[in-house]
């Protein structure tokens, strides 16, 4: 292969390399990023190659420390995703404690208003029985007293025919 096809194949690695570091940012997806990172990195080597510039170890060496520094920044972004996403739960942990004391709250007040809500039925019903007694004892007293006298007219007037 001639070096111009090593440097336009060493430029193809480096464009898809990007791409794909691009691509595994914006969908989160950490080793897709990393491979790009790689492939980018082999893609400088083989242009470099290509074009004569450095010796062997040159190269892999700065290619090593170019893969060793994505993977640190790598590992940075890792974990501060994972601070992040702890941080979201613990956000959400504490607004979901708060919204369940405010459901328990707010189920006791209604618990309350409905016990106060039966004792004020429960008077009123009391009150409408005794008023309903009242009046049967009323008309039971009445009905003795008619019958008392029905009988008393009763006897006499067997007294008087007798």
């Amino acid at each position: 292969m001639t070096d111009t096809w090593k440097n336009i194949e060493g430029q193809k690695d480096e464009i898809v390399g990007k791409v794909k570091e691009v691509f595994g940012k914006a969908t989160d997806n950490i080793e897709t990023q990393a491979k790009g990172i790689a492939q980018q990195v082999e893609g400088e080597i083989k242009q470099a190659a290509a074009k004569g510039r450095g010796d062997a170890e040159a190269l892999e060496s700065a290619a090593e420390e170019r893969i060793n520094a994505a993977e640190d920044a790598i590992s940075r972004q890792i974990s501060e995703t994972h601070e992040s996403v702890q941080q979201s739960a613990d956000d959400r942990l504490s607004q979901a404690i708060t919204e369940g004391k405010e459901i328990k709250e707010e189920a006791r007040r209604k618990a309350e208003e409905l016990r106060q809500s039966a004792i004020a039925e429960n008077e009123r019903v009391k009150e409408e029985d005794r008023e309903a007694a009242v009046e049967a004892n009323k008309l039971s007293q009445e009905i003795s007293d008619r019958a008392e006298t029905a009988i008393e007219d009763t006897l006499n007037n067997t007294d008087e025919n007798a």
